[in-house]
């Protein structure tokens, strides 16, 4: 994989060789990421918009701004959720998981420490899963077998999303009526080599809903596909979510 590394003042850009051609425009990102000529996609504690460039649509994820001691951390000691985000979308392709292709990331500096990250690829055209499983009374039992039957070789190929919920799922079907998924918000992912243990799988899947009748569902099909004890893997995955939740509340 070739890359471009560009760095200016107060910034690093790392752009994949294919879309050099757009640089002036991955630059200039940030200066014009609140501009109100973009589509905004998401608005939450990060932001997600969509830009268009020569008829190229470029979604660019924002992540808030880093606190004084994170800011310390990311510029020595670890890598950027931009710089993962941007690694771990081609590193999930290497493992036949598909993801929107990485265009560049960016990342800002003030006084020579990170301050903000910016992560930017292709567009996807899928739809989220989230809507058409969590916010309908019955939930489409077809598109959940899908998906079941996706995070069991997910998790055959040794990958374990950072946070395995169903918005991060996104499907289109094909004429004869298929699923296929790209998966997003991949930073925090985690990889290893074959299948993981059975308590990092089901620790995994304890972020997909919080809804029980489909969690419930989830958790049998995951155990039937891996020939696991229906029974006893719910109840080791309840337990599981019954912390995760507490602790949610906690906090």
């Amino acid at each position: 994989m070739y890359l471009c590394t560009i760095f200016v003042q107060y910034m690093k850009v790392v752009i994949a060789e294919k879309y050099k051609k757009y640089s002036d425009f991955i630059l200039n990102i940030p200066s014009r990421f609140d501009d109100e000529d973009c589509e905004i996609l998401k608005q939450k504690r990060n932001s997600v918009r969509l830009f268009l460039n020569e008829g190229k649509a470029f979604v660019v994820k924002r992540y808030k701004r880093v606190n004084w001691i994170q800011s310390i951390i990311y510029t020595f000691f670890r890598a950027t959720k931009a710089e993962r985000a941007y690694d771990f979308a081609r590193e999930m392709r290497h493992r036949g998981i598909e993801t929107p292709h990485e265009i560049a990331y960016i990342e800002t500096k003030e006084h020579g420490l990170f301050t903000v990250g910016y992560f930017i690829c292709e567009e996807s055209k899928g739809r989220e899963v989230y809507e058409d499983v969590i916010e309908r009374a019955e939930f489409d039992h077809k598109l959940v077998d899908a998906v079941i039957d996706y995070i069991v070789f997910m998790h055959s190929k040794g990958v374990l999303h950072g946070d395995m919920n169903s918005a991060n799922f996104l499907y289109t079907t094909d004429k004869e009526g298929n699923y296929h998924f790209e998966m997003i918000d991949t930073n925090r992912s985690h990889f290893c080599k074959g299948f993981p243990t059975e308590k990092q799988c089901l620790e995994n899947l304890k972020r997909f809903t919080h809804r029980r009748d489909l969690y419930e569902y989830v958790i049998r099909g995951y155990a039937r596909r891996r020939g696991w004890d229906e029974d006893s893997t719910l109840k080791k995955a309840i337990r599981l979510l019954d912390k995760f939740e507490n602790r949610k509340i906690k906090l």
